[in-house]
């Protein structure tokens, strides 16, 4: 009886395991992410906070920027 009872509960943490949001079950989907240059930002990219201020204040829909080879990079959800 106690071999039954042990499997059982075995089967019910194996279950568990992948139901569970880190062993594979249902996962959120990520939307795309469109990027484009700054048409604002001309000098070399040196600060990501400073990127994110232009791409922002420029309008278009830019939520974020980030510098990338020294160029103002903005991202915004496509």
């Amino acid at each position: 009886m106690e071999l039954k009872s042990r499997a059982a509960a075995c089967a019910l943490l194996l279950l568990l395991l992948v139901l569970s949001p880190a062993g594979g079950g249902i996962v959120a989907a990520e939307a795309r992410v469109c990027t484009g240059k700054s048409q604002h930002h001309s000098f070399p990219c040196v600060s990501d906070r400073l990127c994110t201020r232009n791409c922002v204040n420029e309008g278009g829909g830019w939520t974020a920027g980030y510098c990338r080879w020294r160029v103002c990079t903005c991202q915004k959800a496509c």
